[in-house]
Parts: structure tokens; C-alpha cells; sequence
């Protein structure tokens, strides 16, 4: 083997192990996502579920997508109704008719509360870990 020859294989080699160790988390992360139905009916009090699934439990760097599968217009935004002055500071939503949909990507560890302005009955829970 001429030296050119064994100078490219040594490099095929160097760049073929360098792509297996940093190249293998990169080439397998995948983007977690978790679906959150808003319910049809949920706009009604005595509906006996609002989302779907509240609690939902996700690991940090999820992105959460709620889609409204109900008639009536829904908001998603963070906090508490009893706490409005601060209800969707970390997230919030315009008004979403019919199948539309709002995402958010959770980076914390917590628990995080939300409502819809709207309907504040309509309370719902994401735990991140």
C-alpha cells in the first residue's frame, strides 16, 4: 500500500470514529411531544373532564401541544384563575376555535397549573420531570 493510500485510510478511520462518539446522541435525540386534548363539551361546568390528560406528566424539554377539540373557543394560559395578575406569564395562548392548536416547550422541572381564560372552571396540570 502506497503511502497516500494508508494516509486516507488512517484518515476514513479517525473521521468514522470521531462521527461514533459525538455523532450517536445527535443522530438518536429525539424531540418528546405530548398531545393535550381540550375535550368536546368542556366549555359546559358539569363536563366531567376539560383536558386530555390533566394531569399530564412529561419530561423536561417536552413540547406540550393542546389542541381544542371542542365548539367553543378555549385559551391555554399558565397559573391560577384565583391569580389572574399573573396567569400567562410563563405561557399563553390566543383564542383557539375549533382545532386549532397552541404548543409550549417545558425546560423546568415543576408543576405547572393552567386555565382557560375564558372558562376559568377549565383547570389543568402539567408535572415535569
Amino acid at each position: 500500500m502506497s503511502k497516500t493510500s494508508t494516509t486516507l485510510v488512517l484518515i476514513a478511520l479517525a473521521v468514522g470514529l470521531i462521527s461514533l462518539s459525538i455523532g450517536s446522541t445527535a443522530i438518536f435525540a429525539q424531540t418528546s411531544t405530548t398531545s393535550i386534548s381540550i375535550v368536546p363539551g368542556a366549555s359546559s361546568p358539569s363536563n366531567p373532564k376539560f383536558y386530555d390528560p390533566s394531569p399530564a406528566n412529561v419530561a423536561v424539554g417536552t413540547t406540550v401541544t393542546w389542541t381544542n377539540n371542542d365548539s367553543t373557543l378555549h385559551t391555554v394560559y399558565s397559573g391560577s384563575p384565583d391569580d389572574s395578575a399573573n396567569g400567562g406569564k410563563l405561557f399563553q395562548s390566543t383564542y383557539m376555535a375549533k382545532g386549532k392548536t397552541f404548543e409550549h416547550k417545558f425546560d423546568t422541572a415543576g408543576t405547572f397549573d393552567y386555565y382557560c381564560t375564558l372558562h376559568p372552571f377549565m383547570i389543568g396540570k402539567i408535572v415535569v420531570s
